[in-house]
């Protein structure tokens, strides 16, 4: 049971670790250029397009272009989390 929580711990942990990464991404890939077009951050997994249109305004489109590299980040930095609660209960056990 002890475990369970502490993979629930290590999962949340890990997605709000993507969820900034995620926003840190798109917010520099949003500002970094003035230009318009289609454009991606994070290996591909979020986009961005802007078109401009007949009435001298921007149509602005955002989402996830693929969500394969959000999925693998998730995973990855869980087990790592769950690692390293793992090694912090150890190290208290041995004290």
């Amino acid at each position: 049971m002890k475990n369970l929580v502490k993979y629930l711990n290590s999962l949340v942990a890990a997605t709000i670790t993507t969820l900034i990464i995620l926003t840190s991404s798109f917010m520099v890939m949003l500002f970094s250029s003035g230009e318009e077009g289609y454009r991606t951050s994070y290996f591909g997994s979020i986009f961005f397009k802007s078109t401009p249109t007949p009435e001298d305004t921007l149509e602005l489109e955002f989402g996830v272009a693929n969500g394969v590299p959000i999925v693998i980040t998730v995973v990855v930095l869980s087990v790592l989390y769950f690692v390293l609660l793992n090694l912090k209960k150890t190290r208290t056990k041995s004290s």
